[in-house]
């Protein structure tokens, strides 16, 4: 019976709990939704003319100030336009965003042919090529890119194009 009598003893305790201390508060919470980030290309990607020498040749167009460097080979560049790729990015002022090439190399083909050149070495301008950059106070910020021509020996003559993607994320 002393079972009998611990039982109820238990009950009461249970429905009548220990004081506690209890307190409350409140709290704010904010969210900022960005006006998407809007790309326009304001110009392509030019390596100029060349005739073709009889070794691998590649040229290099510097982004930051659309300059023309033969790297290697004895191809001859003929002149012609030679300059950057240029990309301004639009969105919400004074955010950092980041642009990113998606292809490491992408390859060029003679139009009407088959045969190839490749373009690689991608770079932005800006000295280390930053790809982090802050859109200015009217939401805007310009890339530059340049990238390497190989062009092979004794490469078939004719025009040769190709493309390549480029992303500009907020981050």
């Amino acid at each position: 019976m002393r079972n009998i009598a611990i039982l109820p003893a238990l009950a009461l305790a249970c429905l009548f709990p220990a004081n506690a201390d209890a307190a409350s508060g409140n709290s704010q919470t904010r969210t900022t939704i960005n006006q998407g980030v809007n790309i326009t290309k304001n110009a392509d990607l030019h390596f100029g003319n060349f005739a073709a020498g009889t070794t691998q040749s590649r040229f290099t167009i510097n982004p930051d100030n659309d300059a023309l460097t033969q790297t290697g080979g004895n191809a001859v560049s003929l002149g012609g336009t030679h300059s950057a790729a240029s990309f301004s990015a639009y969105g919400t002022p004074l955010e950092r965003v980041r642009m990113t090439v998606s292809q490491n190399q992408i390859n060029l083909t003679r139009v009407g042919g088959t045969e190839t050149m490749q373009v690689d070495q991608f770079r932005l301008d800006g000295g280390n090529g930053t790809r982090n950059r802050f859109l200015n106070a009217a939401g805007t910020v310009e890339y530059r890119l340049g990238g390497r021509l190989t062009i092979g020996a004794n490469q078939a003559g004719g025009a040769y194009v190709g493309t390549f993607d480029i992303n500009i994320d907020y981050q």
